[in-house]
């Protein structure tokens, strides 16, 4: 059983670098033959250009497949590294966590955080707590309206224990965040909705289908 799912981050960037490569070297000619001095609306385009060609080769060091589902359980591909969340390490896949405001992500209950931290790379826990500190921050003042528990939960414990093991510093601080999400909107892991190229409502159900027959087959 192999399942991939495409993601949108990498769309466009070929074509975007591409176009933007055209316009620098287009306004590199023009300003050699026909301007004496950079003109601050030549720098300008210069300046847009160069953004765009940035633009266009961070969309190509996006992983083509977000997700891939096999028969070890389902995969999160990020430019940063790869997590592997287990089938028996989680009981169902949701296309929103228990918010009252919609965000953009898929939410899956896991029931064995252990299974999921062993091989969790540095680098992706690092960049995932950065780029989901808006969706923290939104169940926070959701579940904290008043601000009461606010600065309690904000807080990062740098030390996690599992029957098997002691994690300290980021592993851990990664670990404690997903117990606190797991107590406030009842999800612990989450993934971006543009990882994806089905709806979610779609891609949970076929997730929730796949994990009920690897754990069959595995009986």
């Amino acid at each position: 059983m192999h399942k991939q799912y495409k993601a949108s981050g990498n769309e466009g960037g070929a074509k975007t670098l591409l176009y933007s490569g055209g316009a620098f070297f287009g306004l590199f000619v023009f300003s050699i033959l026909f301007m004496d001095a950079l003109t601050l609306v030549l720098a300008i385009g210069f300046i847009s250009a160069g953004i765009g060609i940035y633009a266009g080769f961070a969309k190509l060091a996006e992983p083509v497949y977000g997700i891939e589902c096999d028969e070890a359980g389902v995969h999160y591909h990020h430019k940063k590294g790869s997590w592997l969340l287990p089938w028996q390490a989680f009981s169902h896949c949701s296309p929103q966590p228990d918010l009252d405001v919609e965000v953009n992500y898929i939410a899956f209950k896991v029931t064995d955080i252990a299974a999921f931290l062993e091989p969790l790379p540095l680098r992706l826990a690092i960049k995932l707590m950065m780029e989901q500190r808006a969706l923290w921050f939104a169940i926070l003042k959701e579940k904290c309206p008043a601000g009461e528990c606010a600065t309690e939960w904000m807080a990062e414990k740098d030390r996690f224990n599992t029957p098997r093991k002691q994690y300290d510093g980021v592993k851990a601080m990664f670990a404690n965040r997903m117990q606190k999400l797991g107590l406030f909107c009842g999800y612990e892991l989450f993934i971006p909705v543009n990882c994806i190229d089905v709806p979610a409502e779609v891609f949970c159900q076929e997730v929730n289908r796949m994990r009920l027959q690897q754990l069959d087959k595995a009986e």
